[in-house]
């Protein structure tokens, strides 16, 4: 068992890299990358300004794991329970994540529907864990080219049609847009058995019908 002294010091860390986290969030969501110095976030987390690259490496590491962090919490909203018909499964899904964008617009325009650059790469990878979990969802092989595709294609319409949503001041009720998001994505499935004749998805597209 580590000495107090040392339990007391790695604690103060967790807290101090938890700090630092919380206010580069804060201030990635109302302002650009460029225009945010790794001095603004130590002031803002009342840290000195050195623990922001011990922590996190640099102002880009920093971000990137903003952008994890924020899209970790997206994917716990998806619900997977095998025990919730399909249909109503997504429909579930697509709910929880546009409520969840809609309360946080200024997160959801600045951050998780932005075009990212190259500061953000590494968020490609919890983008794929998403797109792996919408096809096991699906009963579906990411690992297939057509399926792969076809999920990114879908992800790629779905943020545009929820940038369009809050942009345009919720033109639309969220009901019909959960409803657009399904045949958005009934359509990509439709492409990707256009890409590979053998995929099976007929199954997958009448259970999408199901509510």
């Amino acid at each position: 068992m580590p000495p107090p002294a040392q339990t007391r010091r790695r604690t103060s860390a967790a807290a101090t890299r938890e700090k630092v986290l919380a206010a580069a969030r804060e201030l990635f969501v109302t302002a650009k990358y460029d225009d945010v110095k790794a001095a603004d976030i130590a002031n803002a987390a009342g840290v000195a300004h050195g623990l922001v690259f011990h922590h996190f490496g640099s102002k880009q590491g920093l971000y990137q794991e903003v952008l994890c962090q924020i899209g970790s919490e997206v994917l716990d909203l998806h619900v997977s329970d095998p025990d919730v018909p399909l249909g109503r499964r997504i429909r579930q899904s697509h709910a929880a994540h546009l409520a969840y964008l809609v309360e946080h617009r200024d997160l959801a325009m600045n951050l998780v529907l932005r075009t990212p650059g190259a500061e953000a790469e590494p968020y490609d990878d919890i983008r794929d864990r998403g797109h792996r979990a919408l096809a096991a969802n699906l009963g579906l092989d990411f690992d297939s080219p057509a399926v792969r595709l076809a999920v990114r294609l879908y992800t790629t319409a779905a943020d545009q049609l929820a940038r369009d949503h809050l942009a345009e001041d919720h033109a639309l009720g969220e009901d019909v847009i959960v409803e657009m998001l399904m045949s958005v994505l009934a359509g990509a499935l439709r492409a990707a058995r256009v890409a590979d004749p053998g995929l099976r998805v007929e199954s997958v597209l009448q259970e999408l019908e199901s509510r």
